[in-house]
């Protein structure tokens, strides 16, 4: 018994953010209904074939045209058993479909109701047109990691849309636990900028406090060095990394060093002490240097892409890597949750879904016939 078998998920979300969200969820046993547009679906789907894939295998699709008022009376009547719906349009779009909160939790009060939009449904940002990049530049997390003098072009790390996504995760979790409490449904409100400031938390106090950001400074003792063939990350913060590596590297002469005394001065004196360290990271290769490290118990580690990261023995032994095959008939790796459990833990509840294939089985759950449901299809309602 999965944690959340037999939680019903209505499915509105599209792109990453949201579908990141509800994947988690069918990951951990929720029943996922997606709903896409008929023909069209998510623009993942056909545009990104395994994007689409990572964050929605395991979920069944729904094909619905949201603006008709027969797509509007089927989607109230998912609603009226679901447990959950989620969506990310921008905000106010989807009060326009009839999704009002005031509306909704009448026709089911236990309905846990959650969206994510860039900017939250609040404030003054709330209708700002969004996506990963521009959030990060207005939520202050560009500013944190990315010098104004790089290329404009590198724009840092996707990592909101995914983070945002589990935001959501763990918010319905939250309300599914609290209506266990109080048998009420809840409504969510995930908003990027929020969740960039809780993935940036340390960061924000420190800077907050006049710090300087990580993109106007430069650390000697945490950083990659270039060896033989590739780089490498060491750390030397405290004296006893610093003291290992040096006697690995062979260069005692380094601890007597003044220009090297402590962290401060090994900051300051960083150019040099990195061109100490190269010339002698030189003389053998990246993965020759981790060995060493590592047993000494210093943090380090190979810079290595992420195929060599998949292809590693332990990464496929650990069960987060997953195959599913794509509508072209390709087959491509999903990573799963993260986690693992002693007993019935997260797992794929199926592989990618075609588009509308759960049309007729929904709906002929909800009491339509064979007939109804052409008509349905013929009219471009599904």
């Amino acid at each position: 018994m999965q944690a959340l078998a037999g939680l019903k998920v209505v499915d509105l979300t599209h792109a990453l953010a949201g579908s990141f969200c509800t994947y988690h969820l069918g990951l951990v046993g929720a029943e996922i209904l997606k709903i896409e547009l008929p023909r069209k679906g998510d623009e993942f789907r056909d545009w990104r074939p395994p994007t689409f894939a990572a964050a929605n295998a395991g979920k069944r699709s729904m094909t619905l045209d949201l603006k008709s008022p027969e797509g509007k009376n089927i989607l109230m009547r998912l609603l009226e058993t679901a447990d959950v719906l989620t969506e990310n349009f921008r905000p106010g779009v989807a009060a326009k479909l009839g999704l009002d909160w005031d509306k909704l939790k009448v026709l089911n009060p236990r309905l846990i109701y959650c969206s994510i939009s860039g900017f939250g449904q609040t404030g003054k940002f709330r209708d700002y047109p969004a996506m990963e990049w521009s959030v990060q530049a207005i939520a202050g997390i560009t500013d944190t990691y990315i010098s104004p003098d790089e290329d404009p072009r590198r724009l840092g790390i996707s990592l909101l849309d995914p983070f945002s996504g589990y935001m959501g995760f763990a918010s319905i979790l939250t309300a599914v636990l609290q209506r266990e409490k109080t048998g009420v449904g809840q409504r969510i409100d995930v908003g990027m900028l929020d969740a960039a400031w809780v993935l940036n938390a340390t960061s924000v106090v420190d800077m907050m406090m006049g710090d300087r950001p990580v993109s106007a400074t430069l650390r000697a003792t945490a950083a990659r060095f270039r060896a033989k063939d590739r780089s490498i990350y060491i750390s030397v913060i405290w004296p006893k990394w610093f003291e290992a590596t040096c006697d690995i590297l062979g260069a005692p002469e380094l601890l007597a060093d003044p220009r090297f005394a402590d962290e401060k001065a090994r900051n300051n004196s960083g150019e040099v002490l990195v061109r100490e360290f190269e010339s002698r990271l030189a003389a053998q290769n990246a993965a020759y240097w981790e060995e060493k490290l590592i047993a000494r118990g210093v943090p380090a580690g190979v810079v290595r892409t992420i195929p060599e990261v998949a292809a590693e023995e332990d990464m496929n032994a650990r069960g987060l890597l997953n195959d599913v095959v794509l509508e072209s008939g390709q087959t491509v790796k999903v990573v799963g949750a993260g986690f693992k459990f002693e007993h019935d833990g997260p797992r794929l509840q199926g592989g990618v879904p075609g588009l509308g294939e759960a049309n007729k089985v929904t709906l002929k759950g909800l009491g339509f016939s064979d007939e109804q449901i052409a008509a349905l299809a013929a009219k471009g309602v599904i």
